[in-house]
């Protein structure tokens, strides 16, 4: 594999996800019926989506390849297959917007299973009632694909235990944090998986780590290592404010530095983190310790223009002023998903344009 550049860019997640393969609208849909195409058919239907995802981001020349992960529907409830996980007895859970609610005004309110309290909309969740296991790799088959379809470096995606612990509803350990403990020695399995199949980055999503600081900040630390402990390639882990579909606008938040605290003081070594719509500057960046940061310098908002490499450039130089240039990775915001293909492109292209540039 080709060593990482100066710079080195990539998506945090999750690729434009073609509209005749899944219904966007259904995102918020139970797990897995959001898709178009029949069964019997969706295989090679994802094959081509993410055939369509490596290429695209060849060709604009990012340092990481993902798979888009053109096969799942959401981030976390791909990951309720760990054993432990009861998904047909399912438990009913209340939504707030914790931490972060003041930060965010809403497009629309995701339509959900159940709703009976607009301010405070009811669905259900998947239950814990046996120990949490790891029986098998989860993303084995989905990154073997990407793996043989690329020559580039390859960056693959998992939940994070904390992120997944407050997605489930525990009728067994009567703890939170041993929950999330326990996700995290299951994770553990996965991500060496991961390393052993080949993957030269590893990131972990724990947006929770920023909604529902108050929630997990006593146990995220733990969790978060017990998940990544005795790995040898780099790590991440992913924090945000949220897709930007049905965000309108996004205002900095206060808790937002003490979650980039909390990720610092983990074992992983890079901190995905979001930056651009909210309006962030580089001062954010102190909270981020010694860490190496995977700076969001793409806005996702869906009527948002596709950037320039110059003002991408200069964004991006502002904040070498905090972050030393070997510690500075380049990356969207958040995942892509909802993104027209043509203008997503068009970002990401610019952003490895701003990292050539940066290179010199």
């Amino acid at each position: 594999m080709p060593a990482a550049p100066m710079f080195p860019t990539q998506l945090v997640g999750s690729w434009t996800k073609p509209k005749w393969l899944c219904n966007h609208d259904m995102f918020f849909a139970p797990e897995n019926t959001w898709w178009r195409v029949p069964e019997g058919e969706r295989k090679e239907a994802m094959d081509d989506a993410t055939l369509l995802a490596i290429r695209d981001q060849e060709a604009a020349g990012l340092t990481y390849v993902t798979d888009g992960e053109q096969r799942r529907q959401t981030f976390s409830g791909y990951f309720n297959v760990l054993g432990g996980i009861d998904n047909v007895n399912r438990t009913p859970y209340s939504v707030s917007m914790g931490d972060i609610g003041e930060a965010l005004t809403m497009k629309t309110r995701p339509k959900l299973a159940s709703d009976s309290d607009p301010k405070m909309p009811v669905f259900t969740v998947p239950t814990v009632n046996k120990p949490i296991t790891w029986d098998r790799p989860i993303v084995g088959e989905d990154f073997a694909f990407l793996r043989r379809s690329t020559s580039r470096l390859t960056k693959a995606t998992v939940i994070g235990p904390c992120s997944l612990a407050v997605r489930v509803a525990d009728a067994h350990y009567g703890s939170e944090a041993k929950l999330a403990c326990a996700i995290g020695d299951a994770l553990n399995q996965e991500l060496k998986a991961l390393e052993a199949a080949g993957a030269d980055l590893i990131q972990i999503d724990e947006p929770e780590a920023h909604f529902r600081y108050s929630q997990v900040k006593d146990y995220a630390v733990e969790a978060i290592n017990r998940a990544v402990h005795g790995l040898k390639i780099p790590t991440a882990v992913h924090v945000c404010y949220g897709y930007s579909k049905n965000i309108a606008a996004k205002r900095t938040n206060p808790v937002y530095e003490k979650s980039l605290e909390l990720l610092a003081a983990t074992n992983v070594n890079d901190i995905s983190l979001e930056y651009e719509q909210p309006g962030h500057i580089p001062d954010l960046l102190t909270h981020t310790g010694r860490k190496s940061v995977i700076l969001g310098l793409l806005n996702l908002d869906t009527e948002a223009p596709v950037e320039t490499a110059d003002s991408i450039l200069q964004r991006a130089k502002a904040a070498l002023a905090v972050v030393a240039p070997e510690r500075l990775r380049l990356a969207p915001d958040c995942g892509m998903w909802f993104l027209p293909r043509e203008r997503a492109f068009g970002k990401i292209r610019a952003l490895e344009q701003a990292a050539a540039k940066l290179r010199g």
